[in-house]
């Protein structure tokens, strides 16, 4: 039996689409990046296929309706695994919404429905890059990127997690790099624009932050 050239095609668009809106995931270093976006986004082409192609002839109904609204109801699952509470704060909320996103997008390349796959991927990748900018802008907090370096005690982290919060910092996103004796910590925040760098810089200080940069 040959390869179905449209079938193939369906698959790989569904990737590359998923894809890019993967790569704008990981360029952010967010818990679900490109191979999951491209899994999530070739695994509902897939299933749309399969409840297009495979079951054709086989009994009395065919509905592929049945098995898009359990990819729908499914990808919520691996959504919520996105999902992360921090104090007040809730993360992961955009990356969930794009791997439901993601799922559309596939099950529209899976059905053939190409206009609206693309479209959607253009969609989605305008609002995750421009619409961020605009909240930033007008918005009463803007995101702004810290590394910061200290020296590796016990409860460090703690401590500058704790004067982030009480100055109203949310945080986005947070890499930790340990080294022998000392902490790198890299982060993406959001920080209310009434908030003075001095003192930002001066509550850090207070609490063994020795090195900062913004």
């Amino acid at each position: 039996m040959g390869i179905d050239l449209e079938q193939l095609a369906r698959l790989l668009l569904a990737a590359f689409l998923g894809g890019l809106i993967g790569v704008e995931r990981e360029r952010l270093n967010r818990a679900a990046g490109l191979r999951t976006h491209v899994l999530v986004s070739v695994g509902s082409a897939l299933f749309t296929l399969i409840s297009l192609f495979a079951f054709q002839g086989v009994g009395p109904v065919n509905d592929p309706a049945r098995v898009a609204a359990q990819i729908v109801s499914g990808i919520g699952f691996l959504g919520a695994g996105t999902i992360m509470k921090h104090g007040a704060t809730v993360r992961g909320l955009t990356t969930a919404a794009t791997l439901w996103v993601c799922a559309g997008i596939g099950m529209a390349a899976g059905a053939g429905f190409y206009q609206g796959a693309v479209l959607s991927t253009l969609i989605t990748l305008i609002s995750l890059v421009t619409l961020k900018r605009v909240e930033a802008r007008f918005g009463d907090r803007e995101f702004t990127h810290l590394e910061l370096t200290m020296d590796h005690g016990p409860g460090q982290l703690a401590k500058v997690q704790g004067v982030l919060e009480l100055l109203g910092i949310t945080l986005r996103n947070m890499d930790l790099l340990h080294e022998e004796t000392t902490l790198l910590l890299r982060m993406t925040v959001e920080v209310p624009r009434e908030l003075s760098k001095t003192v930002l810089l001066q509550a850090l200080s207070d609490v063994g932050v020795t090195h900062v940069e913004l």
